[in-house]
């Protein structure tokens, strides 16, 4: 990933904040519902617990994600591909991502074991972007 868009979204977007995620519903439809984001080295990640994103993602795992900035016009929109993870690398990354948004005492409510039937890691390769208005 670009350091150009991992720098843009760190300015802002808070580990605690969300993101709107789209996908493709099964008759063409965008698909669309706020999600959690953490920015990994190469990729963009997600807490994804909705059945219905799932579905959408094992079907066409093409996805956009919108990432605003409160009170003004500044965003990223990411485009690319989300595959599902459920490894323990993937467990790792999103308890990572439990602690950075909610702590230590956040991950303990929120603990669970990653699983195609509930909670995946979505891992976002991005193939395009728009970074605009951030400073």
């Amino acid at each position: 990933m670009e350091a150009e868009l991992k720098e843009a979204i760190d300015a802002i977007h808070p580990a605690d904040g969300w993101v709107h995620l789209a996908t493709i519903g099964h008759d063409g439809s965008p698909h669309v519902a706020p999600m959690m984001l953490a920015v990994g080295d190469d990729v963009l990640l997600f807490s994804l617990t909705g059945m219905q994103k799932k579905l959408n993602l094992k079907r066409d795992p093409r996805a956009t994600v919108s990432i605003g900035q409160s009170g003004t016009l500044s965003h990223v929109i990411a485009w690319g591909t989300i595959e599902m993870r459920h490894d323990d690398e993937a467990q790792r990354c999103w308890e990572k991502m439990m602690v950075d948004a909610f702590g230590e005492a956040g991950l303990e409510k929120r603990s669970r074991a990653l699983s195609p039937d509930g909670t995946s890691l979505g891992v976002m390769t991005v193939s395009r972007h728009r970074i605009f208005n951030i400073q």
